[in-house]
């Protein structure tokens, strides 16, 4: 299989078979794209995280256009992890659309998803992932989970579906546990510094969008 970007990847695994993010924990996973891209820019060398702050270091490539907004929202000036949450999930929904456009418009191209309309009245433009490509995505990540050692796009796709409590569906108890164990040892290593620095801003974004998402709703 093609690989794709972790954000493309994360968007296919977090998404129902509907084209929609669960409901019970849809702040979570809509704010899990945000975070998935801002992995792709880091391991990518786009962007540097220091002091909870991120910087764009380099222009962007060609196989990253899918979140062309995303980067070209951090490019204006550097911005600290707060600022970016509060501008994708208080933007009334304008900017998150953008991204998720984007994204569902790749995997459209690439023919791993399809175009549909959905909402009240469904004027909602919503993007199914190909069912195919989906149980062989969920197949990979299984695979993947399996391994002692993985290649840090797999370790950030899985840790990402964990935070965004989107990874219970495809493991088990067991298999979920064992993860966690992994994640322990990896803290321990050098050698996975680097990565779990970024799954720790994962983490972060995660608890900020908590606090965002309730002050919207004490505010409003």
């Amino acid at each position: 299989m093609n690989r794709k970007s972790i954000a493309q990847e994360y968007y296919i695994l977090a998404t129902n078979d509907n084209g929609y993010m669960p409901v019970m924990h849809q702040d979570e996973s809509i704010a899990g794209i945000v975070a998935a891209g801002i992995m792709d820019l880091k391991l990518n060398g786009v962007i540097t995280m220091e002091n909870k702050k991120i910087t764009v270091i380099k222009d962007i490539p060609n196989e990253l256009s899918h979140i062309e907004s995303l980067y070209t929202y951090l490019k204006q000036k550097s911005r600290t992890m707060n600022q970016l949450m509060n501008y994708y999930m208080l933007s009334i929904g304008s900017s998150m659309k953008k991204l998720t456009a984007e994204l569902g418009e790749s995997l459209l191209h690439d023919e791993m998803a399809t175009k549909g309309k959905g909402g009240l009245f469904s004027h909602k433009t919503i993007y199914i992932p190909e069912k195919n490509h989906k149980e062989e995505m969920i197949s990979i990540l299984k695979s993947a989970a399996a391994k002692e050692e993985n290649s840090p796009h797999d370790m950030a796709l899985i840790y990402l579906l964990m935070e965004t409590k989107n990874l219970y569906r495809y493991f088990t108890n067991e298999e979920f546990y064992e993860l966690k164990s992994k994640r322990k040892k990896m803290k321990k290593n050098p050698q996975y510094k680097q990565l779990d620095d970024m799954l720790n801003y994962a983490g972060d974004l995660m608890f900020l969008v908590f606090i965002v998402v309730v002050i919207f709703f004490v505010v409003f």
